[in-house]
């Protein structure tokens, strides 16, 4: 069996038999692996703390049939703090899930891994102006790194220029203007379009620190929620969660 050194995401974790770990890596080198991690149950195995949801590591593995099996790993970050903020965690675990619903096994992007690893680092570490916009600024970067757009600065139906669109349609998968509008397309406000064309373009970090309005931060999240599960054929569980909680709360990022 071949050994495999490589950094990697955390972004699924089950219990396998009696202490071990089933576990989903998003690898820097690999794609997304599936792998075990014997022992990682145990009160004081040595793969404990590299094997939590969410932790960073530099990990060992050996390639077998059906899954890889982690035979040492040493931590970068575990961004522990996301575990004591239930909004920030629930994002995360929202990321989480579309990294591993839109990557088949053995494909990845390093770039994408890096995006991940700073944006948990900025709500760790409590840097972010507003934690949704973060959450919206991943949606629009991993659709369009998915080929899946949308199509922001022109009317998808007809090419009109930015000035002349009022709506997002979800089945052609962008904005549209005021002449091709249809009932079942989504109002969409100049300045809920100008921020979603900052969320995809703009670095992370700008993204990070620029204060957003709470509320377009919202309806981002929503509609891009809503396109991406058109995308997928299915919610996404993390979300509906998120919603739920900050339902209750009365929050808005």
């Amino acid at each position: 069996m071949a050994s495999v050194k490589t950094k990697a995401l955390v972004i699924r974790e089950a219990p396998y038999q009696d202490n071990d770990k089933l576990l989903t890596l998003f690898t820097e080198k690999y794609g997304k692996q599936r792998a075990i991690a014997r022992g990682a149950r145990r009160r004081k195995g040595s793969l404990r703390s590299v094997t939590q949801l969410f932790s960073y590591a530099r990990f060992m593995y050996f390639e077998g049939k059906n899954f890889a099996n982690i035979s040492d790993g040493t931590l970068i970050e575990s961004f522990y703090p996301l575990r004591g903020n239930v909004i920030q965690m629930t994002l995360a675990s929202y990321i989480a899930e579309l990294l591993d619903d839109f990557y088949d096994f053995y494909q990845g992007d390093p770039e994408m891994l890096k995006a991940v690893t700073h944006i948990f680092y900025y709500w760790s570490e409590h840097l972010a102006q507003n934690d949704g916009a973060l959450a919206a600024c991943f949606q629009l970067k991993l659709m369009r790194i998915q080929g899946l757009g949308p199509v922001l600065p022109r009317c998808v139906r007809c090419g009109a220029h930015q000035e002349a669109l009022t709506g997002f349609s979800i089945a052609d998968g962008g904005t549209v203007c005021q002449k091709c509008m249809k009932p079942s397309d989504i109002p969409l406000d100049p300045g809920l379009l100008k921020d979603m064309q900052d969320w995809m373009q703009q670095p992370i970090k700008n993204i990070c620190h620029k204060k957003w309005q709470a509320a377009n931060v919202q309806k981002g999240l929503d509609l891009m929620d809503r396109y991406i599960t058109a995308q997928l054929g299915h919610p996404t569980k993390s979300y509906r969660f998120y919603k739920e909680l900050t339902e209750q709360k009365g929050i808005q990022n």
